[in-house]
């Protein structure tokens, strides 16, 4: 009889033991509730009630510095998350300004070449010849005064025609003169922002390999 109250004292021991432990009787003083929550949780599917409390026990020591870990682990990654995205909009900027400048280079250079290629043109029409089979119905001094008076608005028109193309080259210097200027400073703009985009450290064609480059640079940043 003795025998079986002791046999059956052991076996009721580890339930015990285990209602005392998840009951609070024994404590872990300096764990936080949050630390103690986290090894219920871990503990909880332990299934045997032993085998619980003993979980928890052994989870308490290290609860609070693993959830100080864990929340470590997830800042950094945020972290490093927000430095990508933010290294991924610094670069998509940096792609847009690229493009930008490209685009207001070719500009320049058709600038250039239409300030280069533009044709003069007269305002006026010169005056029209005089028509020999009406004058020869004249009088001579008729004839002389037309003749004159036809040489006369010619000599004018000659002289407005020297001036329109003096101002017309004047302004076709100045034109070739701005547009160069602003090709220089696009194209000193990129090299300095993109010193490989050029074939050559004179030359203002795009280089295809640093363009297809250039297209992919923010795969890697995102």
């Amino acid at each position: 009889m003795a025998s079986s109250c002791g046999s059956r004292h052991r076996r009721l021991l580890p339930l015990l033991l285990s209602v005392t432990l998840l009951g609070g009787g024994c404590q872990f003083t300096g764990v936080s509730e949050a630390g103690r929550e986290r090894c219920r949780q871990l503990s909880a599917a332990a299934g045997h009630p032993f085998t619980v409390a003993l979980s928890y026990v052994r989870c308490l020591p290290s609860s609070d510095s693993n959830l100080a870990a864990e929340r470590a682990t997830r800042k950094a990654a945020e972290t490093a998350a927000e430095a990508r995205r933010a290294a991924l909009e610094v670069c998509r900027r940096r792609q847009v300004t690229i493009t930008t400048m490209m685009g207001s280079l070719r500009q320049a250079e058709q600038e250039l070449a239409a300030a280069r290629s533009s044709p003069f043109s007269p305002s006026v029409a010169p005056p029209q010849p005089l028509d020999a089979g009406k004058e020869a119905r004249y009088r001579p001094e008729d004839q002389r005064l037309d003749q004159d008076r036809y040489e006369a608005e010619l000599g004018a028109w000659e002289q407005q025609v020297a001036s329109q193309r003096r101002r017309w080259r004047q302004q076709r210097a100045e034109r070739i003169e701005a547009a160069q200027a602003r090709l220089d400073r696009d194209a000193q703009a990129l090299r300095d922002l993109q010193p490989d985009l050029f074939t050559g450290p004179t030359s203002i064609e795009f280089d295809p390999t640093a363009l297809r480059k250039l297209k992919t640079s923010c795969n890697s940043a995102g």
